[in-house]
């Protein structure tokens, strides 16, 4: 991630001191309530008002160039991956494209560092419920503050950031118009909201390297069963190498944004236009 230049971006807390540890202590938190790493997926657990308080301080705003209100952006929510943190959007999104999107990063649940610069993907019934709550949470504040299309709001993730992104998509199936895991499983467990899911068929697009440890032929076929037991519609893409974070993967995140969400989403508003509805001869 270091050969990438950083870019400007928007940022809603500045006062927010990253080195200074008294300042984020907030993480510790999660450290004593994460401790149980049983894995279960429960909806018991819920975000008291502080824990709210410090994801309103957790995410990175990226903002087009010539950014105006009067056109209704898509939104990308990123996920980073193990060991970073929700500026990781910074670096990815200038290769996805500078004018087509407003970004969103949101960062992990867990620290991994004393300082609160690394952040970790918690798989605990806890760590996924909070997940899922900062980035709902995310996703409303991002819709108040810039012109979203709400229609077009893609869920995308880099490595272990790329499995947490495809489970929240299929446990908000409604929210999401698309997933994308760059370098990323499908996630374990039971399938939530199944019926809803067949019905939805969330696209997604898989982007893997053939050198991925991994990208292995049981793992793939295990991953391509629980997509066809959800009915997610998919897209595997495979470069040559081992590390997805390029700028060709990246670079195809647009093209199939735009072919399978934006261009989809506007044949099947324009062929709306022309419905019609029976009308009994004598009514004419």
């Amino acid at each position: 991630m270091d050969r990438f230049k950083q870019p400007m971006s928007w940022k809603p807390n500045p006062e927010l001191d990253f080195d200074d540890p008294e300042k984020n202590d907030w993480h510790a938190h999660y450290e004593s309530v994460n401790d149980d790493d049983s894995g279960k997926d429960s909806d018991e657990f819920s975000i008291d008002d502080s824990a709210r308080a410090c994801f309103s301080e957790t995410r990175n705003h990226f903002l087009p160039v010539h950014y105006t209100p009067s056109y209704n952006y898509p939104l990308i929510v990123w996920l980073h991956s193990n060991g970073y943190n929700e500026n990781q959007i910074d670096h990815v999104m200038p290769y996805i494209s500078t004018r087509n999107y407003i970004g969103v990063g949101v960062r992990a649940s867990k620290a991994a560092d004393a300082v609160g610069h690394r952040f970790d993907w918690h798989q605990s019934a806890f760590g996924i419920a909070a997940t899922q709550e900062s980035i709902v949470d995310s996703v409303e504040e991002t819709i108040e503050r810039f012109s979203i299309n709400t229609d077009r709001i893609i869920i995308a993730g880099y490595c272990e950031g790329g499995t947490m992104a495809l489970r929240i998509a299929m446990r908000e199936p409604d929210r999401f118009a698309g997933a994308i895991s760059v370098g990323g499983r499908m996630p374990a467990g039971s399938l939530r909201n199944l019926n809803l899911l067949r019905e939805r068929r969330m696209p997604m697009l898989w982007q893997w390297c053939e050198e991925n440890a991994d990208y292995t032929d049981a793992n793939f076929k295990s991953d391509c069963l629980g997509a066809m037991a959800a009915g997610c519609r998919v897209d595997v893409r495979q470069y040559p190498g081992h590390d997805e974070m390029d700028t060709v993967v990246l670079r195809d995140i647009d093209d199939w944004i735009m072919r399978q969400i934006v261009t989809s989403s506007t044949a099947a508003a324009d062929s709306d236009r022309w419905n019609s509805s029976p009308t009994a001869y004598s009514s004419n």
